[in-house]
């Protein structure tokens, strides 16, 4: 039975992976638009690391997919006040 757990836990975990998702965002004009946005994002759960250009008016996001996708970032952001796209 344990070898069981064992198999089911290495099958879920090699199926779970980190993905990148980079969006543009309009509407930011200040750092604090973007520390914003940041804290919206990093809310979502399964997000690992986000980070932000102001100049490039642009959000990276590092994210599980197991437990995050880009429809709930995007949705984290427009609820943060701001629009984005790909």
């Amino acid at each position: 039975m344990t070898r069981l757990w064992l198999a089911l836990a290495l099958a879920f975990s090699a199926q779970a992976a980190e993905q990148s998702l980079s969006l543009k965002v309009e509407g930011w004009h200040s750092k604090g638009d973007a520390f914003k946005t940041e804290a919206a994002v990093q809310r979502v759960k399964g997000v690992v690391r986000v980070s932000s250009d102001l100049p490039g008016k642009t959000i990276t996001v590092v994210y599980d997919d197991a437990s995050a996708n880009a429809a709930a970032i995007q949705k984290a952001i427009s609820a943060a006040g701001y629009v984005s796209h790909r």
